[in-house]
Formats: C-alpha cells, structure tokens, sequence
C-alpha cells in the first residue's frame, strides 16, 4: 500500500484498488501479477542507488524492464523477444496523455541547430537503445538525465535530457497502475 498510494487520492483508495487486484486468482489474474511486478521492479530501481550510487542508467533498465513486462503481461505475451515493440506499446497505451506530452518534450535533438524535441515515439527508442547499452554493452555510464537543477547535454545520442528520472520513474508507475486498472474491468 504505501508503495502505490502516492498515485492514489487516498489511503482508502489504494487500499481498495489493491483489494481487488489481491481478490483475483488463476488462471485470470494477471493484474494482480503486474501490480506485484510494478512494485517489484520499481523498488529494485529505486534500492540501486543504495548499491551503486550516481548509476541513473541502472535504474533506467529497471524501469523498462517494468514496462516491459507489464505491457507483456497485459497482452498474454508468452514468448520471446519483442521488447522493443512492447516498451512503445506501453508509452503508447498505458501512459497517460499529460506524462505522454511531457515524454513528447523531455529530449531535444541536438543534432538539429533547433534542437527540436524528440517525438514519443522517438524519445521511447532513445531511452531503449540506453537501455540496450547497459544491458548489452555493460555501458551504464554516458547519459545523464536533467539532475533537478538543470538540463544535461549528452554526445552519444546527442540529445539534451530536459527530465529526470524520478518524473520518469513516476510516469512508469502511473502507466502501470493504468494498465492494471484496465485489466481489471477487462472482461
């Protein structure tokens, strides 16, 4: 409870939407899973600056990795691959429209003398080819996000991060608890 409440109007609020995710049993349980998994994945994010501080892109993975999983879960997706797909798919689908625009706006293109920001689309596949840098190049250093007092310029993308990551963190979390309360008055 005191992980989600944050994104609740009230204690009594969060309490009752987890009632119901808890109620739930196999084999249609799914929006219990992805709440557990949101929860998860999320306090693992939050718990690695404890074991490697100033390593922002350790916990980006894990973020990811969350949206992932939660638009696999929400989708029945059992196979392999499509992580990439699945990622946009819960930019696209889940996160809400305000955390959507502000994605929409969160990277300029610095390889543009207007340094236009990058699209959704196009900042959901910057922030998954980072991803794919640590997890496939051990590379978790390189990119920094805006650190609460101002903008960071990034060479390789050549972007300028405008968001940190914990509004990030919480645009992740709110797109959870969208898809699973969707789950949840799914037939």
């Amino acid at each position: 409870v005191d992980f989600f409440v944050p994104f609740f109007d009230s204690r009594d609020a969060t309490e009752h939407w987890i009632a119901r995710c808890e109620a739930l049993t196999p084999p249609d349980n799914a929006a219990k899973i992805m709440m557990h998994q949101t929860q998860r994945l999320i306090s693992l994010a939050d718990d690695l600056p404890n074991i490697r501080p100033h390593k922002e892109l350790l916990q980006l993975l894990f973020l990811l990795v969350c949206a992932e999983h939660v638009a696999k879960l929400y989708d029945g997706f059992s196979g392999e691959g499509k992580s990439r797909v699945y990622v946009q798919r819960f930019f696209e689908s889940f996160v809400i429209d305000a955390d959507r625009q502000t994605l929409s706006t969160a990277f300029a293109d610095l390889t543009d003398h207007l340094h236009r920001p990058l699209s959704l689309k196009k900042a959901v596949d910057l922030l998954y080819d980072v991803r794919c840098d640590v997890v496939h190049e051990g590379k978790w250093w390189g990119f920094a996000f805006h650190d609460g007092t101002m903008p960071m310029v990034n060479v390789e993308p050549n972007v300028k991060a405008m968001i940190t990551l914990p509004k990030l963190r919480d645009m992740v979390v709110r797109g959870c608890i969208q898809a699973v309360s969707v789950k949840l008055t799914a037939p």
